[in-house]
């Protein structure tokens, strides 16, 4: 029993330190960002709080979900194995100080394999390839994640013209099966 907490402990200090890290970048990231600075500071420590409180549950055993915050709406995208995870991570997310609204994007892992997943990785780095390439847009403000070879792209754009870009973007990738997009307008 102790060394399963020790465990957690060391696995919560790890997750909070690579939140940290990567806030790191925030100042840079929000020059091109559409939110304000401190916007954008709550909305890292809500995902930050919603992703240790995932990798915790019991039920959910930190599965493949990655967590978006803007401007108080949450998103969570990935991959579950039962309808109960899927349930409680929404739960989790709509439980947490500061989330207005929980989005889902997250499909079932049944039918997945290896294969799919290095697809998946190939087709993100296409898409990210795109978005950079253009120099009208701000790339940076795009997070891309593919599931199975559908594309779902998130993140806070200055006008609907680099939404639709974006979109366009995706959906010029070969094996793209679908895009969604929950890019923000601002």
């Amino acid at each position: 029993m102790k060394s399963a907490r020790h465990f957690t402990g060391f696995i919560l200090v790890i997750v909070i330190s690579l939140f940290f890290i990567n806030g790191c970048g925030t100042v840079y990231s929000t020059a091109r960002d559409e939110r304000s600075l401190g916007t954008v500071l709550d909305d890292k420590k809500i995902a930050g709080k919603i992703k240790v409180a995932l990798f915790q549950d019991k039920v959910i055993k930190g599965l493949d979900i990655s967590v978006y915050a803007f401007t108080g709406k949450v998103y969570l995208v990935g991959v579950v194995e039962t309808g109960v995870q899927k349930r409680r991570a929404i739960n989790i997310a709509r439980r947490t100080k500061g989330v207005k609204s929980v989005t889902t994007y997250l499909l079932s892992k049944s039918g997945a394999s290896v294969g799919k997943t290095v697809d998946d990785t190939a087709i993100t780095a296409k898409v990210k390839t795109k978005l950079i390439a253009d120099k009208e847009m701000k790339a940076t403000q795009v997070n891309v994640k593919t599931i199975f070879g559908n594309v779902v792209l998130l993140g806070v754009v200055g006008s609907q013209k680099d939404a639709s870009k974006a979109v366009k973007y995706a959906w010029d990738v070969r094996h793209v099966k679908s895009v969604k997009s929950f890019l923000l307008v601002r």
